[in-house]
């Protein structure tokens, strides 16, 4: 909760600056939680914020303004405010409140010295900035989420090899892949089956790209890779019986980030179309193989 206020005892600018900056932090992370916005509830949690503030600049409460008691009633607010139906959305909720926060302070000290060289002057400039980089994050900051931030978050670099030919991709983290390996029961990577092509000897692909149905797919046992071949069933909106040809790699090697992570004998299901319209990943990883081999 962003606590503004100006040398001189000026209450009623102190209310006044924290109510909208409150109102509006949490109206902005109500949307990034994808929570209903209830303008009541977000007008009664934003009031509670300004006298919380207001009691700042006078001298006989300013015990109540340590790091505890602020964290406890910035908890209290965003619970107000948001209102939201689970634990979990709670939790996305406070970290959003506290990080809009964050980037809302920082806009408007760096604003103000750039301006002025004092924060404690010319208020409505860098209320103005601080409104408008929450308005800003309310409004576009799902978009720049969902389609930049997460899913750079849940690319990992990806090595696979099998025999003495190995490719290098881009793996995304798919919590929904849910499909294992019928003999071993580890879990199965899915791979666009072109990415993967060329680690794949050529009686093989003969038989896969001509053969389309299950039955047919066991035609793939007369290659030199029958030893290496799976059929993986699978279940998907509007397709209740599926299946896709798995091939059992000899390692697969990826960087979660922390430290690289190897895995030998991982089965590959191989898919025909595209996984990512724009080319952003080659495979969809379950997140089991992002712990130890």
């Amino acid at each position: 909760m962003t606590v503004i206020n100006e040398p001189k005892v000026y209450a009623d600018i102190t209310f006044l600056i924290n109510f909208l900056m409150d109102f509006i932090i949490l109206w902005a992370s109500a949307r990034l939680v994808n929570l209903p916005v209830k303008y009541g509830r977000l007008l009664i949690a934003a009031i509670i914020g300004a006298f919380y503030a207001v009691g700042y600049v006078l001298p006989d409460l300013t015990w109540g303004y340590n790091w505890s008691l602020k964290i406890l009633v910035s908890a209290i607010l965003v619970y107000i405010g948001l209102n939201p139906d689970t634990f979990q959305k709670y939790i996305k909720g406070f970290t959003y409140f506290y990080a809009i926060n964050f980037l809302v302070a920082g806009t408007t000290i760096g604003l103000s010295y750039l301006v002025s060289n004092n924060l404690s002057s010319d208020y409505f400039i860098w209320l103005i900035g601080g409104i408008t980089v929450a308005l800003w994050i309310g409004y576009r900051g799902e978009n720049i989420l969902v389609n930049r931030i997460i899913p750079a978050l849940l690319k990992y670099p990806l090595e696979v090899r099998i025999e003495n030919r190995q490719c290098a991709g881009q793996g995304f983290l798919d919590t929904g892949n849910g499909l294992r390996d019928p003999l071993t029961n580890r879990p199965v990577i899915i791979a666009e089956y072109q990415w993967i092509k060329d680690l794949l000897p050529d009686d093989f692909i003969t038989v896969y790209e001509t053969q389309n149905k299950p039955e047919d797919m066991f035609d793939l046992m007369g290659t030199c890779w029958s030893n290496r071949l799976r059929i993986i069933p699978f279940s998907s909106i509007g397709k209740k019986n599926g299946w896709l040809v798995g091939v059992r790699t000899d390692e697969i090697t990826l960087n979660n980030g922390r430290r690289q992570i190897t895995h030998n004998n991982l089965v590959v299901a191989l898919y025909r179309e595209q996984l990512s319209s724009q080319g952003e990943y080659q495979l969809l990883i379950p997140g089991e193989i992002l712990e130890k081999g």
